[in-house]
């Protein structure tokens, strides 16, 4: 009988991604782990018999012919999914067969419960994250280019307060019109003819 029969190939195909690939490997350590603990429980089961330890035998025995099922379990129902890209159904039946494992060889359920649980990051891809983020960047509105700084106007001059209104001029006739002046007799004041008393002096006119 060949061991080919027992045990998986142990490279998967080269399209396995990282994760996958990186469990197989871990399975397939702990199938030869689960090999080796077969062959032993063997051939204790056969000498604890030979030697009159009935129960001792029949108990290794036992053990033994679990680890054959655990062997060909994997190979059926787990690397096979694996090669064929059937990863849920792979991981669901490692699952199973790696609490049997345990029930039988400690070491080599250990191993292939750590190839369990890499194998799960194949159900949570890492790149989820970077999609959402690249989605968000590409819903942010660009930004829109600033204007080059226009320079400040320059103040406008100050417009000059208009002159005052000068008072509008007498007309010609009345600048050039002459006012008849009297003299004062009393104190001989020069004042305006229509004056009827002298603005010095109060002394009438005439």
């Amino acid at each position: 009988m060949d061991l080919n029969d027992f045990l998986a190939s142990e490279n998967g195909p080269p399209w396995l991604p990282a994760s996958v690939a990186e469990a197989r490997k871990l399975v397939y350590i702990g199938q030869l782990f689960a090999l080796i603990f077969t062959l032993i429980a063997l051939l204790a089961g056969v000498i604890s018999i030979i030697t009159g330890n009935l129960g001792g035998g029949i108990s290794s025995l036992v053990a033994a012919g679990l680890g054959v099922v655990l062997l060909l379990m994997l190979k059926d129902q787990v690397f096979a999914n694996l090669d064929q890209g059937r990863f849920k159904q792979a991981s669901d039946s490692l699952l199973i067969w790696t609490i049997v494992g345990f029930f039988v060889y400690v070491i080599p359920g250990l191993i292939m419960l750590f190839g369990f649980l890499k194998l799960q990051d194949i159900f949570q891809p890492q790149y989820q994250q970077y999609q959402a983020q690249q989605y968000q960047v590409a819903q942010e509105p660009p930004q829109q280019a600033q204007p080059a700084q226009q320079p400040a106007p320059q103040p406008a001059p100050a417009q000059p307060a208009p002159a005052p209104e000068q008072p509008a001029q007498a007309p010609a006739e009345h600048k050039d019109k002459k006012v008849e002046m009297a003299k004062c007799r009393k104190c001989g004041v020069n004042f305006p003819a229509f004056m009827h008393n002298c603005p010095n002096c109060n002394e009438p006119r005439h």
